[in-house]
């Protein structure tokens, strides 16, 4: 009954559609709730079936490559994650086959159901359209590679390939915080800076299908000089690396810090714990880097009014609520008042990256024929 007013369909309409489902192993009925309704039995919860099979979703990026397995009811059924001892392209891509081959393999093996198709999310700028990797800042080669192409023709399945950020904004929006919202920014800080638009309920695109560079706004005139050649860039002042190079070249002018002191190389979560406590050097580092963070989520906030911002990526989690109240005190002292008090910003609900669990739910989107992925 709660189902056909949902739909607007007659009763019978929709047992006849709901019994074709659960025949397909698509659906399946769970438990009854509610009371019993007249002569008819007590209604059920239905739920998509694991059995009608599962996706493999993987994140390359230029010092790990993951793999997932997510069966239909979204139940996570593989997880793997290698660390390439190369960048070579040729070589990346056939680790890239061996490790999708071997997650088929232990999936199919557990009677996991048919294959229903692989996606993929790397880090770098991707027109998932055509499947084409236009270029990835850390992996030297990758540049107007049809990967998705390519990689259908040695799987027999379907493939798509994705931009890895906009992987993550699917994920949060499927299986995270994101789950009610309609509009919302994801923004990625960790090697890399980019972000994924969720614009009533579509991944926004743009009109060469390459929306998002967000690593890539100016926000220091004559600032460092960044990969795309331009200069001042977020990526080069906000990301893991240029941290932890703003870090040591303080160090490197004798500023006074116990980071001075530290063993072993320098990491994100020692900055956090000198910071906290006083360390004049990491309080500077870290204003310097709230502050260009803020100053590009302001911006994003004016443009696109998007009721909430989702933060994610290692500079997020590992210097934890400094930079988040850093930035929210940024964004409320640059972004327009109106917009900026009615905006939240958040920590992304999962701790580690989820390019692999969005990149396999992008299999179930384009199989369900929904309009979020705007392919």
């Amino acid at each position: 009954m709660a189902l056909s007013e949902e739909c607007s369909l007659s009763i019978a309409t929709t047992k006849r559609l709901v019994d074709e489902l659960i025949s397909q192993a698509m659906v399946e009925e769970g438990e009854t709730v509610g009371e019993r309704r007249g002569r008819g039995r007590r209604p059920s919860v239905l739920r998509l079936c694991g059995r009608f099979g599962y996706a493999i979703g993987v994140e390359v990026e230029p010092d790990a490559l993951s793999v997932g397995g997510l069966s239909f009811s979204a139940e996570a059924i593989y997880r793997r994650e290698t660390h390439p001892s190369t960048v070579d392209r040729n070589r990346i891509e056939k680790l890239l086959l061996e490790e999708i081959r071997a997650a088929i393999g232990d999936c199919s093996a557990a009677d996991r159901g048919p294959l229903l198709g692989v996606g993929v999310g790397i880090a770098g700028l991707v027109n998932a359209r055509e499947g084409l990797v236009l270029y990835s800042p850390g992996l030297p080669g990758w540049e107007n590679v049809p990967l998705a192409a390519s990689l259908r023709g040695e799987l027999a399945t379907d493939v798509i390939v994705d931009d890895g950020v906009r992987c993550m904004a699917l994920a949060e929006k499927r299986h995270g915080s994101a789950r009610d919202l309609d509009t919302f920014l994801f923004i990625y800080l960790g090697l890399g800076v980019g972000s994924g638009i969720i614009l009533d309920n579509r991944i926004y695109r743009g009109t060469n299908g390459v929306a998002g560079e967000f690593g890539h706004i100016t926000v220091k005139e004559n600032g460092p000089l960044c990969t795309c050649g331009n200069r001042g860039c977020l990526e080069t002042l906000a990301s893991t690396n240029a941290i932890l190079a703003r870090a040591r070249e303080l160090l490197a002018a004798n500023v006074y810090s116990t980071l001075r002191e530290s063993a072993g190389p320098l990491r994100l979560v020692d900055i956090y714990t000198a910071a906290l406590a006083g360390d004049k050097l990491a309080d500077m580092v870290i204003a310097e880097t709230e502050e260009s963070i803020g100053i590009g989520i302001a911006d994003l906030i004016n443009i696109f009014d998007p009721g909430t911002v989702i933060l994610a990526g290692d500079v997020v989690s590992n210097l934890h609520e400094l930079i988040l109240d850093g930035i929210k005190r940024i964004v409320r002292r640059r972004a327009m008042h109106s917009i900026a008090q009615r905006t939240e910003i958040r920590k992304s609900a999962f701790d580690s990256n989820s390019a692999a669990l969005g990149a396999a739910t992008m299999v179930f989107e384009r199989l369900l024929e929904n309009e979020i992925l705007n392919l």
